[in-house]
């Protein structure tokens, strides 16, 4: 897989061009951050 491969997107009239790798890097911590916040959020909602 080429991990170094250009991702073009538009987001309203802006248009993008991010490699691979950091398009998944991003994706990862988002989703690592989204579940530490949720557990936590859990933890101090039922305590």
């Amino acid at each position: 897989m080429n991990w170094k491969k250009i991702v073009r997107f538009k987001i309203g009239d802006v248009p993008w061009e991010v490699p691979l790798d950091v398009l998944v890097l991003l994706g990862v911590i988002t989703l690592v951050l989204m579940g530490v916040g949720a557990y936590f959020g859990f933890q101090f909602g039922s305590g």
